[in-house]
């Protein structure tokens, strides 16, 4: 089953990374129900078993990065695959529709809750880590903080898509499947050029594994768990948010600027970075 919605979505045109999340998110589902109904056979989406589901998602799953309950985000997006499967794998039986999605506030606060120093003490933790992969892992999180790449475009960049003497890069795959031309500082040119010079394996990414492969961004988390402090755990899109934040509140960019370099599909998402994060919220707080 879980095969034939893959191919289904394939044919939809879905992108690969859509289709990833959502079958990953409906075998979530098919594990609850094997767990909660035993050796009962799944024939098919009931709207009984839905509201049994979000009940268990919303009050008893815990997220492993947390520890915490789930947010509502998170909630919508496993829901969200499951109103995919039912729209393709039963049609004529629709059991669950957006209106099931939890309701969510519009954020007032900036998603930004990363200071540049410690942006910059964890990329000094990178550099200083030494070995063959140390170059390597400064430039790419150095592109992530100073250029607002998501993790995928960075993994997926080509050398060919990467001119340090004109200051550019070419995302030719971004989110969307939309291309875009990103400035980039001196910061980030400096460090993709040294590790460019200490790079001796043949292939066509610029980012690869020892085969010349394409990186797994499984190996680019496992540096940022490695590096970050106890108490404090850096993940990837937290640098992509500095970077937006940093750009609009430093007044280096403006608003349209912003949005083009990050490839944001709506200027709404870019606007979100001009409120102040939870921290200035706290302090504001106290002033009354």
């Amino acid at each position: 089953m879980v095969r034939d919605f893959e191919n289904k979505m394939h044919l939809e045109g879905k992108s690969e990374k859509t289709i990833k999340i959502y079958v990953a998110s409906v075998k979530e589902f098919f594990r609850w129900f094997n767990d909660s109904f035993g050796d009962v056979e799944f024939k098919k989406l009931y709207r009984e078993n839905i509201l049994e589901y979000k009940s268990y998602l919303k009050n008893v799953k815990i997220c492993k990065r947390t520890g915490q309950n789930l947010n509502a985000k998170s909630i919508n997006a496993k829901l969200s695959a499951l109103i995919k499967y039912n729209e393709l794998m039963q049609p004529d039986n629709i059991v669950i529709s957006k209106a099931d999605l939890i309701k969510v506030q519009a954020e007032i606060i900036s998603p930004t809750n990363i200071t540049k120093k410690e942006v910059e003490e964890f990329r000094q933790r990178v550099l200083q880590s030494e070995g063959c992969s140390a170059k390597r892992n400064y430039a790419i999180v150095t592109i992530m903080s100073y250029a607002g790449l998501r993790i995928s475009e960075v993994l997926h960049l080509k050398k060919v898509d990467v001119n340090t003497a004109a200051s550019q890069i070419r995302v030719a795959d971004g989110k969307g499947e939309k291309q875009r031309t990103v400035i980039i500082n001196s910061k980030v040119i400096s460090a993709i050029r040294e590790y460019q010079r200490s790079d001796n394996v043949k292939s066509d990414y610029l980012f690869h594994n020892s085969k010349g492969k394409i990186l797994n961004p499984s190996t680019i988390n496992k540096v940022f768990d490695e590096f970050s402090i106890d108490g404090y755990h850096i993940h990837p899109h937290m640098l992509r948010h500095f970077f937006c934040y940093n750009a609009l509140e430093s007044g280096a960019y403006s608003i349209n600027e912003v949005s083009n370099q990050a490839g944001h599909t709506s200027i709404k998402t870019t606007l979100k970075y001009l409120n102040p994060n939870l921290e200035q919220i706290k302090k504001k707080s106290e002033l009354l």
